[in-house]
């Protein structure tokens, strides 16, 4: 591991890092909106005539980005006569193979210290002509950035802080996160399902399906990822006891581990019984081949947890802080746990207690409003915390 990428990675330069961003975006909306205009609600009229539009998303979160690429398929979808560009991260550009783009452009961090690189990334942009620039997502003053200087004819953004700096406005961020797409595609006027998009093709599968079969267990085992960003990171002696209860009820399940999480593999594996295998770190396309094998994915809130929900595979998501609700999966197959213990929840995984996990229904092609998609998840699994067996993560 590089010394930048450990900087990156460490827990007190992460939490420093965000104290230092929410201080300069707030002192940076006040400049930007002081002198702004108003920007026009948007609606079918701003696709018109728009051949090329340039969605943008430089975010380096696995989970943002399969949580905005659903209106790259609203868009397709229905108005295929657009030619359709997207600006993304490095990191995050396998996740975005097979849809149906014309050109994604990558944003790197390494463009930092290499200038030149992100000067020609912004002439190859300006070179495409975009009629329309949208801002996928409110609040990301890189996105604002790009959408401005990539010399599109118009601009579109979310109703927030920076509103008043676009040509065209969307609706409010949503209360979930899953339905950010649909409120760039309802004033749109197109139809939009509320959670992320993901594509896995039929060779993938079969590979992933090798894979799996490779490890010796009973067909359809359950998948656990024990990965976590900050304070939504579950302790690893949660994660051992956890295995622990689930090898003594006989029940077959696979460890995925990413890179932040390689470190921890040693010990994983000597806690693993005869009913447990794991899967060391692997390219993000395989991952996301082997997630969609799973009958069921138990995650704390991290980007695996949207990649399940966008293949449509049961999620138990273990939530470390009440934040996480609003991103948590909706779908009625789903659950999530607040703040438990590793007996309840290897109780629930092999009792019949859970939601049927069947073939994911395609949802109806309309946009739903945030509070509909709200109104769908059951808080009342968020009112009773007990303290975590293992520590706060």
């Amino acid at each position: 591991m590089s010394p930048l990428t450990y900087l990156r990675r460490h827990r007190a330069m992460r939490k420093l890092g965000k104290r230092l961003e929410r201080g300069a975006k707030a002192w940076l909306y006040r400049a930007l909106t002081k002198h702004a205009r108003a920007g026009r609600p948007a609606s079918p009229e701003t696709l018109q005539g728009a051949r090329r539009i340039l969605l943008v998303r430089p975010n380096f979160r696995i989970g943002n980005a399969v949580i905005g690429a659903r209106l790259i398929q609203a868009l397709t979808q229905q108005r295929p006569e657009i030619e359709l560009d997207y600006l993304g991260t490095d990191t995050t550009q396998a996740l975005f193979v097979d849809m149906p783009l014309a050109h994604y452009h990558s944003l790197s961090r390494s463009m930092v210290l290499r200038p030149w690189r992100l000067w020609r990334l912004l002439v190859e942009l300006r070179r495409r002509e975009y009629d329309l620039a949208v801002q996928v997502g409110e609040g990301s003053l890189t996105s604002w950035l790009f959408v401005h200087l990539c010399g599109a004819r118009q601009t579109m953004g979310q109703r927030g802080r920076l509103q008043t700096t676009y040509d065209w406005v969307g609706e409010a961020s949503p209360q979930h996160a899953h339905a950010l797409a649909c409120t760039l595609a309802t004033p749109l006027g197109l139809a939009c399902e509320p959670r992320p998009w993901l594509t896995v093709s039929h060779r993938e599968r079969i590979a992933a399906e090798a894979v799996l079969a490779a490890l010796s267990l009973p067909p359809a085992p359950i998948g656990i990822f024990i990965g976590g960003h900050l304070d939504k990171r579950i302790p690893l002696p949660f994660w051992q006891a956890l295995l622990h209860e689930l090898d003594a009820r006989g029940q077959p399940h696979v460890v995925l581990l990413g890179p932040e999480e390689a470190s921890q593999r040693r010990q994983l594996e000597h806690t693993l019984g005869a009913h447990g295998r794991l899967l060391p770190p692997m390219s993000l396309r395989a991952f996301a081949a082997v997630l969609s094998q799973f009958p069921r994915l138990v995650t704390p809130d991290t980007g695996p947890m949207h990649m399940a929900a966008a293949l449509g595979i049961p999620v138990v998501a273990l939530l470390n802080v009440p934040g996480s609700g609003n991103f948590a999966p909706v779908g009625p197959a789903d659950l999530v746990l607040f703040q438990p213990d590793p007996a309840e929840v290897a109780e629930r995984l092999t009792k019949d207690t859970l939601p049927r996990a069947c073939a994911m229904p395609r949802l109806p092609r309309v946009a739903a409003k945030a509070e509909q998609v709200a109104a769908t998840h059951d808080h009342r699994r968020f009112v009773d915390p007990h303290a975590h067996p293992a520590g706060r993560g």
